[in-house]
C-alpha cells in the first residue's frame, strides 16, 4: 500500500494533497510528514502542534511534529525554486515514533515554481495579513497596527517585502520593463498612495496615461470629495493625468493597466483586485492577474478610452459600450472582459450561467459583494452560489463543494435575518441559529455547519496557543479583498471569475469596474483554488482555537492513535480529498441535471471574435488614445519577476 499524491504550485505556495491508494486507513499512523527536496537540498516540512500542550518541538526531528491530515502546505518556496516532494506516514505511538518509508508516497517529477499558470496567462498573489504567524514572529510576538502601517509604506523593508509576496514585484516589474522599452501604459486606478508605485508612475513621465478616480470620498463637494486630492497634485504635469471625479453613489472602482509598446499597440493587461496602496499591496489578502494578449488588452484599452470620454460622468455611450462582451481564446481558454456600469447587469447574468452550470466544486474570496435581496435579478454572487445548496432553487445541488471566506459581515446572509424568497431552506434560513453565527461552506454538508463569525468573518487568535503566538487581524479595516470565484478547478471546464468587481448588483449597476472570465484554464483555476482554500484554512485554524480557549478540554493536541484518519476517509471528508485529488463524483441526479439548466435570467450579449476583427479592434484602439496607427503584434511570452521565458 502506498499513497497517491497530489501537488498544486502558485508561485507563492503549493498545496499537496494526498490519499492511500487503497483508501483504507494506515494502520499504527499517528500523521503525515512531507519529505523536500528544493534545490537538490532534503527537509521536512511538519506540523506545529504536538501530541499534548507541553510537547516541544524539536528541529532536529521536525518530523515527529505530523499533521493529521491528507492535505499540507509548502510557503517555504520562491519562483525558480525546483521542488520534490514525498509524503510520509509517521507510525507508532508518540514516544516511539518512526518513519515509514515503505508507505510513502513515490518522490514526484520535479516542479519549478512560477505564477506562470500557461504561456501567456499568469496570477500573483500579495501574502497579506491574514491572521499568519510568521507576521507575529517578524514583530517580536507583539503585532501592533501602526507599526506594520509604517513599515510597509518603506521601500526594501522586509516586512513590505515579504507581505507583498509576489504581487509588488510584478507589478513594479511591468512598470520598469515598460520604461525601458520607451513603452505607454493607460491606467485606471480607484485610489493610489504607494511611494514605490507613485515613483514608477512618475519615471514614465508623459508615456503614463492615468485615469485617478476620486477612491473612497466623503462628500460631494470639495475636499470630501477626493481621496487623491494629494497625489493627484503631485501627478500633475509628471504624466498625462485625468481626473475622474465621480459623486456619491458611484465609485470609479477600477484598478487596471493596459501596456503598450512604443508606438502605443496593446500588449498586455494587468487586472485584480489589488489597489495602489500601500494596504492594498501589503495588509489585504489581493491578486493580481496578467493577460499577454494584444486583443484582450486592446479591449481594455477600449474600456479606458470610454471611461477618459465619459470625464466625470456616465452618459449613455460608456453604458452601451460597457453592455455587450467579446470573447477572445488564449492559451486554448476562452476569456471574456466585462466592463461596468452595465444597462441591465449583462455581466452578472453571464456569470450566474456559469455559476449555475458548476457541477463540482465553487471556491471563493468576497470583500463586499452587497446586500441580500429577494429579487434574484438584484442577488450577489454570493448569494447566487448559496442558493445552489437550496433545495427550493432550480440549480439545487447538494454535491456541490463550498469553500470560502466573506471579508464583511452581510446581514441575512452571514447573519441571521429573514430567508430568501422561495421559502425557507436549511441553506439559508438562519432563523434557528446561534446569534451572529456565519454558515462555513464546506464539502456540500447539509444543512451547512454555523460558526461564529470570529472564523469565516476573519479572526485573529488574540493570546498564546500552544506554539502559536498572538495574531494581529488585518493592519487595515480589510482583510480579504479579494473578489474571486473559481468553479469546478479540477474538472472539464474550470472557470476563474476576478478583476476589480465586488461581484454584486450594485458594483454592476453603479460603478467603474472590470470582470475578467476565463474559462478552460486549468493550471490558472488551481493556482487560484489553492490561495482561496489557504486562506481558508486560516480562519478555519482560528475557529478551533477560539474554541479550545472558551473550553480548553475540548482538544490538547495530536490523537496518539490511528482513529483519527476515519473521518478523512469517509463521507464528507473523503467527499473533500477526492475533490482536491480531481476525482470529485458528481452523481447524475436530478440536482445535477438542474445545475446544468441555463440562468434563471436572460443570455447576456456576447460573440466571439475573430482574428482578423481583432487586429482591428487593436488598431481601433491604439487611434482612439492619439497615437500611429500600429499593427497588432503578438504578445511576449514572460516568466515571473520580469524575466523573459522561452515559448
Amino acid at each position: 500500500m502506498t499513497l497517491d499524491l497530489k501537488v498544486y504550485d502558485n508561485g507563492d505556495h503549493t498545496c499537496l494533497v494526498w490519499l492511500p491508494r487503497d483508501g483504507k486507513p494506515i494502520a499504527g499512523c499517528r500523521g503525515f510528514t512531507v519529505r523536500r527536496l528544493k534545490n537538490g537540498k532534503e527537509d521536512y516540512l511538519h506540523g506545529f502542534v504536538g501530541f499534548s500542550d507541553d510537547d516541544k518541538f524539536d528541529p532536529q526531528v521536525p518530523w515527529k511534529f505530523p499533521v493529521q491530515r491528507f492535505m499540507w502546505w509548502d510557503y517555504g518556496v520562491q519562483p525558480g525554486d525546483k521542488v520534490q516532494y514525498s509524503v510520509v506516514p509517521v507510525t507508532g505511538s508518540k514516544d516511539s515514533l518512526q518513519l515509514d518509508t515503505a508507505d510513502a508516497s513515490p518522490l514526484t517529477a520535479e516542479m519549478s515554481i512560477s505564477g506562470q499558470a500557461t504561456p501567456h496567462m499568469s496570477a500573483y498573489f500579495n501574502k497579506g495579513i491574514i491572521a499568519t504567524q510568521w507576521v507575529s514572529r517578524e514583530l517580536n510576538n507583539a503585532p501592533n497596527k501602526n507599526t506594520i502601517l509604517a513599515q510597509v509604506q518603506q521601500k526594501g523593508n522586509s516586512l513590505r517585502n515579504a507581505l507583498s509576496g509576489l504581487l509588488r514585484p510584478e507589478i513594479v516589474s511591468l512598470l520598469e520593463e515598460t520604461r525601458q522599452n520607451n513603452g505607454k501604459i493607460y491606467a485606471a486606478l480607484y485610489e493610489l498612495n504607494d511611494p514605490e508605485l507613485i515613483q514608477e508612475l512618475t519615471s514614465l513621465g508623459q508615456r503614463c496615461n492615468l485615469i485617478l478616480a476620486n477612491g473612497a470620498f466623503k462628500s460631494n463637494t470639495p475636499p470630501g470629495n477626493d481621496e487623491n486630492a494629494a497625489v493627484r497634485a503631485q501627478l500633475r504635469g509628471k504624466i498625462n493625468l485625468f481626473d475622474r471625479i465621480v459623486t456619491k453613489g458611484h465609485f470609479a472602482h477600477n484598478k487596471f493597466v493596459v501596456f503598450c509598446d512604443a508606438n502605443g499597440t496593446p500588449q498586455k493587461v494587468l487586472s485584480g483586485s489589488t489597489n495602489w496602496t500601500y494596504t492594498g499591496l501589503c495588509t489585504q489578502a489581493n491578486n493580481g492577474i496578467i493577460v499577454e494578449d494584444a486583443n484582450v488588452a486592446a479591449d481594455y484599452l477600449e474600456a479606458w478610452n470610454r471611461l477618459k470620454d465619459a470625464e466625470n460622468d456616465y452618459p449613455p455611450e460608456l453604458v452601451q459600450g460597457n453592455s455587450t462582451a467579446s470573447t477572445y481564446t488564449v492559451d486554448g481558454c476562452k476569456i471574456t472582459p466585462w466592463f461596468v456600469k452595465s444597462s441591465a447587469a449583462q455581466d452578472l447574468q453571464f456569470a450566474r450561467q456559469l455559476i449555475n452550470a458548476a457541477s463540482e466544486g465553487i471556491l471563493f474570496l468576497f470583500f463586499n459583494p452587497g446586500v441580500f435581496e429577494q429579487d434574484p435579478v438584484h442577488w450577489t454572487l454570493l448569494q447566487n452560489i448559496l442558493e445552489r445548496h437550496n433545495p427550493s432553487d432550480a440549480n439545487y445541488n447538494p454535491n456541490l463543494y463550498m469553500c470560502g471566506v466573506v471579508n464583511q459581515v452581510i446581514p441575512q446572509l452571514t447573519t441571521p435575518g429573514a430567508p430568501p424568497g422561495g421559502g425557507p431552506s436549511a441553506t439559508m434560513d438562519p432563523t434557528a441559529a446561534p446569534p451572529n453565527p456565519v454558515t462555513l461552506y464546506k464539502n456540500g454538508v447539509e444543512p451547512p455547519q454555523r460558526l461564529s463569525h470570529d472564523v469565516m468573518v476573519p479572526q485573529a487568535i488574540k493570546q498564546q496557543f500552544h506554539n502559536w503566538a498572538q495574531e494581529l487581524l488585518g493592519a487595515g479595516i480589510v482583510n480579504i479583498h479579494s473578489k474571486v470565484i473559481v468553479l469546478d478547478p479540477f474538472g472539464a471546464n474550470p472557470v476563474v471569475m476576478t478583476g476589480s468587481h465586488n461581484l454584486g448588483f450594485k458594483a454592476s449597476s453603479a460603478n467603474d469596474d472590470n470582470l475578467l472570465i476565463v474559462q478552460g484554464n486549468a493550471p490558472l483555476a488551481a493556482a487560484y483554488a489553492i490561495n482561496i482554500v489557504a486562506i481558508y484554512q486560516t480562519y478555519r485554524w482560528n475557529g478551533h482555537v477560539e474554541q479550545h480557549l472558551k473550553d480548553p478540554h475540548m482538544w490538547h493536541g495530536l490523537v496518539d492513535n490511528d482513529g483519527w484518519q476515519q473521518g478523512y476517509l469517509s463521507g464528507n471528508g473523503l467527499d473533500e480529498l477526492n475533490f482536491w485529488m480531481g476525482e470529485k463524483k458528481t452523481g447524475q441526479s436530478s440536482a445535477a441535471t438542474a445545475a446544468s439548466k441555463p440562468a434563471k435570467v436572460p443570455a447576456a450579449p456576447i460573440k466571439s471574435v475573430s482574428t482578423r476583427e481583432t487586429k482591428h479592434r487593436v488598431a481601433a484602439a491604439a487611434r482612439s488614445s492619439l497615437v500611429v496607427r500600429p499593427k497588432a503584434t503578438k504578445a511576449k511570452n514572460r516568466g515571473p519577476r520580469g524575466k523573459r521565458r522561452k515559448p
